[in-house]
């Protein structure tokens, strides 16, 4: 894709900050680059996409005050002229606050349990600290979940209901490891003890070696650009199996869901969770 291109449109759509504005539409490119690739009938790309806009967007620096949908056309039809890019033919919407949170969690919780899936494939290489750390990663996202769906709370029974079939897949990892590996299945956190002391008192008598991972685990919140940078290497172009089954993971979960629309300003559509 031609530099000038994102140059152009950071030019018409500054966004509030030129230089975030141009970064927005290169790591856009690349990403629909990377979903181009890997694009088949079983999976619809642009509810990821729209996430995605909708998730880099509400970050801090960023000044928008147009429909993402406008936005989005506008970064289409700048790098449509380049023989590279190939348009998905989306059409975009802006997402509730609530929703596009409602999201964010969905996303962290499923991108953690496809990292503790993948290392409890093999339970005979499984160690402690890693068990551990990958298992206490769910905590922050799950106990937010948690509170959304306190029956006392005024909770989204599609967004509750995703986060019970997280908890049914987090408790059937738990029962192979103990299974298999009863000798570590101790370090693996279920989501029922998340609130439980277990996890302070396990960091505090642990070692500083296995500490210090847990508190970058603890206090950890991953945006949608840490994720795509991180995890899918959009950003180096390594676009690997592991990085297109998290997109599909992160996928999954949504595309069967026959979710009402409500009419908003703009007559933009929310999907609800």
């Amino acid at each position: 894709m031609s530099q000038a291109d994102c140059d152009n449109f950071s030019t018409q759509y500054s966004l509030g900050n030129i230089e975030k504005s141009k970064s927005l539409c290169n790591n856009f490119a690349r990403l629909n680059q990377l979903l181009v690739a890997i694009k088949t009938n079983e999976h619809n790309h642009c509810k990821f996409l729209n996430y995605w806009f909708n998730s880099e967007l509400s970050q801090t620096g960023f000044r928008v005050n147009k429909c993402i949908r406008d936005i989005h056309n506008g970064m289409d039809s700048q790098l449509v002229s380049s023989k590279e890019y190939i348009s998905l033919n989306c059409e975009l919407y802006n997402i509730k606050k609530d929703d596009l949170n409602k999201m964010n969690i969905l996303y962290n919780l499923y991108e953690n349990y496809s990292e503790l899936k993948n290392i409890t494939d093999d339970t005979s290489n499984l160690n402690k600290q890693s068990l551990f750390k990958h298992s206490c990663a769910f905590c922050p996202h799950y106990l937010e979940a948690s509170y959304i769906c306190n029956p006392g709370n005024s909770n989204s029974s599609i967004f509750c209901q995703k986060i019970n079939d997280l908890k049914s897949k987090n408790d059937a990892l738990y029962e192979k490891v103990h299974g298999e590996r009863a000798d570590i299945s101790d370090n693996f956190v279920r989501l029922s003890e998340c609130p439980n002391n277990k996890i302070i008192t396990t960091a505090v008598t642990g070692s500083i070696i296995g500490l210090m991972p847990l508190l970058g685990v603890l206090y950890k919140f991953t945006p949608m650009v840490q994720v795509l940078r991180s995890k899918m290497g959009i950003l180096n172009n390594d676009i690997s199996k592991n990085d297109e089954e998290m997109i599909k993971m992160s996928l999954m979960d949504q595309e069967n869901e026959q979710i009402p629309f409500q009419k908003k300003t703009y007559n933009i559509k929310y999907q609800s969770l």
